[in-house]
């Protein structure tokens, strides 16, 4: 009882922490993602230079198989959150939002050294329908991404979640009370206290694929040694539902993919390329052309040898 009563006292003291940081460091008002873009962000934060940075692009040929990589456990994530009140506000950047202390939402595995507790999460988007996410696949951008950052109470370290959203034709209903708060934040002026369930955003499997390495803060002021997790399952997200951020304070908030250099992109599972899931295609394809052209072959032999 009483060691649980402290780990509940390190947690509000770690958010306290992140909250007055986030709100009172004077370098977050000297950045966006415009005039004093990326581009210009090496000049003013000597961190956003580093040979560490996020986001990348991940390229599935060059990712390794890990079979040591433990099993990310998503500790309450998975349940009915509809009793927890989230507090969303807009900071200027993107729309953040933080859960309630006694959620006590974390994750572990995945070779972390310790469980990681969630912090906040918030959003990256992009003009259009096309481009919005950080972290690409291949080259291939996708509309929406959410970062949950996690932060361990003894270490201090930090481990970053990312969900990756794909295009897809018809409105995703699970998702839909999500986006009518977003919605309603569009700019610093408001602040929404508000009851949501964001379990569908999460595999229910009980070991989900993911793509690991190490990297930075995707912001000013592009902090290293942060652990990143790449779900490898995609929330769909509809040209429609994606219209929640055209009204948007800030009309894209994605930082461009930054260069690999000697580090390492592990999975716990064996990824397929594209382009093989397109070799695969294109050789069903040919297989199934076969029939024809041997009916083909035959009917001109029996014109020939009538």
């Amino acid at each position: 009882m009483f060691r649980t009563f402290i780990l509940q006292l390190i947690f509000l003291f770690s958010l306290l922490k992140y909250s007055i940081l986030q709100h009172t460091n004077p370098s977050t008002h000297q950045w966006d993602y415009q005039r004093y873009g990326p581009d210009t962000w090496p000049h003013r934060f000597d961190a956003c230079e580093g040979e560490s940075q996020s986001p990348i692009d991940i390229r599935i040929s060059n990712v390794k198989f890990d079979s040591n990589l433990t099993p990310l456990s998503l500790n309450g994530y998975t349940t009915n959150m509809y009793s927890y009140v989230w507090n969303f506000t807009h900071n200027g950047h993107t729309i953040i939002a933080y859960p309630p202390p006694l959620a006590r939402l974390s994750i572990s595995g995945a070779n972390l050294p310790e469980v990681f507790y969630l912090v906040q999460f918030h959003f990256h988007w992009g003009y259009n329908a096309y481009q919005g996410s950080e972290h690409t696949i291949d080259g291939i951008k996708y509309p929406l991404e959410i970062h949950f950052v996690h932060q361990a109470h003894f270490s201090g370290a930090s481990a970053v979640l990312s969900i990756l959203f794909d295009l897809q034709r018809d409105d995703n209903l699970h998702i839909n009370d999500l986006l009518s708060i977003l919605n309603q934040t569009t700019n610093t002026s408001i602040s929404i206290a508000h009851q949501i369930n964001i379990s569908r955003l999460f595999p229910t499997v009980s070991s989900p694929h993911f793509y690991l390495y190490n990297g930075s803060l995707t912001s000013p002021p592009c902090t290293e040694n942060i652990t990143w997790i790449i779900l490898a399952r995609h929330i769909p997200i509809s040209p429609y539902q994606l219209e929640v951020f055209t009204g948007n304070s800030v009309p894209f908030n994605f930082r461009p993919t930054q260069k690999l250099h000697s580090r390492k992109v592990s999975a716990n599972f064996r990824p397929q390329s594209h382009e093989e899931d397109a070799s695969v295609h294109h050789s069903s394809a040919c297989i199934k052309q076969i029939p024809m052209f041997l009916l083909l072959l035959i009917l001109i032999l029996f014109l020939i040898l009538r």
